[in-house]
């Protein structure tokens, strides 16, 4: 698994912190500032939710597994210089006591898949209780990672213990964010645990033979096989040596089988290599993804070899095993009627005689065989389709081919196949498994929705219903329907532009936003520090105001880090003016600003005024 990256790190003494059993702890306010400064950051662009690795000091980086570290979010920027607030069960869980050092660092986790977590009945739990909608409602307001071996606490009301779970497995990460995100959580009992879900399906290596052995009909092994971003393609290739069996993969269900595949070969015995080819354009080559491989027996005994292989460059199929070569009709040539030979016109009487006396034509297929030999003794044509084969292909043909069957799902209808059926459960199927595309997890499609704008969308029952769940608008604070996002924030950014296109900038050439109305043509934000109750009528104070800041500046500074202002002492290469360099430097923005004196209502050209603010 993927260890999680580390982008800023400090060494603070640990406090118990007395919240309850939550995951958040308490930093000073100089850990925020250290972070958005170290990273070059601005608290809009703050990274949320903030996930934070706290671990023992004096544990290396290559030294420091899981197990020596905890995983937790923030829950306010107000504790004590030098501490960080830790409730006790988390204190527990990281082996620590009261003003012991530890080490936080700040990380960047994947989102959540999959948490198995085992219920410690270490107490009775009470009757009738829903415990996953109690753990559900614990983890969405009061949790924000997950890690494995960790313990979690869930209060029940009237119970004077809480409940405990003990965290096994995750996906697809150690330890994962479990902010707005789906995640799948399977409780089992630790008296009568479930195999974990990812052991029980064996790995399948690119490259590496594997032996198959099934030993009945219908019987089949599933493998899993991860393939990697940027993979054009996949083959995989089975050889029986014994018996016969058919190939399945699918991309999202686990058991894939004779109904639930995404691809396919249920050739006839006679062809004892099944392949199947999938193309980028069937699984997403830009990540990483999984495909899981089924071999479904059909006779009592099969025995094959099973093997898989990455193309990094697209290919061509060969379709040249599969038609006949062209003939080539030359002058004086002609075709055979009856083996379809090119042959010379001349001797195409003795030609027929000795064909018609040594070779068959299959009035169905059109294939030659040599009279009498096994090959035609074994021919074989189906009589309810085109399909031709050997004898012994009659029966997988007609199983798969000619055998009505019916669908799980409410639709009830009756299909002529197990071709037609597994077609049906891959397409328009209530209970096909597809990836949500709003809350990302797998899920039953449902049925078809009876809404016009459902349809032209292309949505099915569940993402209709996931769609239509409300998410307030960080920017305006409307609600607004989560298959509207995108076309709402469109909305935003076309006022945006509207707005940018109509603005009158500040006066301040350091500044970017929108003019304010006040005498010296600045934005709010920048006039504030000039701002006062007192009398002005003549504005005579606030120049002298704006005198002695743009004077302060220029020969002391601002005093930030980060200002690239050639106006000021800090931030200007040639660092601090003298008084009178600065003075002089700033008398022409006075005069610019001189007419306000003598006429409250004078016009002033703020684009010619060159004002550099610090900001």
């Amino acid at each position: 698994m993927s260890e999680s990256k580390s982008y800023f790190s400090c060494v603070l003494r640990c406090r118990k912190l007395a919240v309850g059993y939550t995951d958040k702890v308490t930093l000073p306010a100089s850990f925020l500032a250290s972070f958005l400064d170290t990273l070059n950051l601005d608290y809009e662009n703050m990274p949320s939710p903030l996930i934070l690795r706290v671990k023992q000091q004096g544990l290396s980086k290559a030294g420091a597994s899981d197990s020596q570290a905890i995983y937790c979010g923030v829950r306010e920027f107000s504790g004590d210089e030098g501490i960080i607030g830790i409730p006790d069960w988390l204190l527990e869980e990281l082996q620590v006591q009261d003003e012991d050092a530890v080490v936080v660092e700040t990380v960047k986790l994947e989102k959540g898949q999959f948490a198995q977590l085992q219920l410690v009945e270490d107490r009775e739990t009470p009757q009738n209780m829903d415990v996953r909608a109690v753990l559900e409602s614990h983890m969405r307001q009061r949790m924000t990672a997950l890690f494995v071996s960790e313990t979690i606490c869930v209060n029940v009301g009237g119970q004077s213990m809480p409940i405990r779970f003990t965290v096994s497995a995750l996906e697809p990460a150690s330890a994962v964010d479990i902010v707005d995100t789906d995640l799948s959580v399977d409780i089992v009992n630790q008296q009568n645990q479930t195999q974990d879900r990812q052991t029980s399906i064996a790995e399948l290596v690119p490259d590496k033979t594997q032996k198959i052995t099934i030993g009945s009909s219908q019987n089949k092994q599933t493998y899993r096989l991860h393939v990697p971003a940027q993979t054009a393609a996949v083959e995989a290739v089975l050889e029986c040596h014994l018996g016969d069996a058919s190939l399945f993969a699918s991309r999202l269900v686990r058991d894939a089988g004779v109904q639930d595949n995404d691809w396919s070969d249920v050739s006839a015995p006679s062809h004892t290599t099944k392949r199947l080819y999938i193309g980028s354009s069937q699984f997403s080559s830009t990540s990483g993804t999984d495909i899981y491989v089924s071999v479904v027996g059909f006779t009592p005994e099969c025995q094959a070899n099973l093997v898989v292989h990455f193309d990094t460059d697209a290919r061509q199929v060969s379709v040249s095993d599969h038609i006949m070569e062209q003939q080539s009709h030359e002058p004086g040539m002609v075709i055979c009627t009856n083996c379809g030979s090119s042959i010379p016109e001349a001797r195409l009487d003795m030609h027929r005689i000795m064909c018609e006396r040594h070779n068959v034509k299959c009035s169905h297929c059109s294939r030659i065989f040599k009279r009498g030999s096994d090959e035609l003794a074994a021919h074989w044509h189906c009589s309810r389709c085109n399909m031709a084969g050997e004898v012994g292909d009659e029966a997988k043909h007609d199983w798969f081919y000619h055998t009505p069957c019916k669908c799980s799902c409410d639709l009830a209808i009756e299909y002529d196949s197990l071709v037609s059926l597994a077609e049906h459960r891959r397409s328009d199927c209530p209970e096909r498994l597809i990836e949500c595309r709003y809350c990302h997890t797998y899920e039953q499609q449902g049925p078809v929705s009876t809404s016009a704008q459902d349809r032209i969308e292309g949505l099915r029952a569940h993402e209709a219903y996931c769609g239509s769940r409300s998410i307030k608008c960080a920017k305006c604070d409307a609600h607004v329907a989560i298959r509207q996002v995108r076309v709402h924030m469109m909305l935003h950014e076309a006022r945006e532009r509207e707005r940018r296109e109509n603005m009158v900038p500040c006066a301040n050439k350091e500044c970017t936003r929108e003019r304010a109305d006040n005498p010296l043509g600045l934005c709010s934000a920048c006039f504030g520090q000039f701002y006062t109750g007192q009398y002005d009528p003549g504005n005579q104070k606030l120049l002298r105001r704006l005198a002695r800041t743009l004077h302060t500046q220029m020969t002391q500074g601002c005093g930030r880090s980060k200002c690239s202002n050639a106006y000021c002492a800090t931030g200007s290469p040639a660092g601090a003016l003298s008084q009178t360099a600065a003075a002089a430097k700033m008398v022409p923005v006075l005069k610019a600003y001189a007419p306000l004196t003598a006429n409250l209502g004078a016009k002033i050209d703020y684009r010619n005024i060159e004002l550099h603010l610090c900001v």
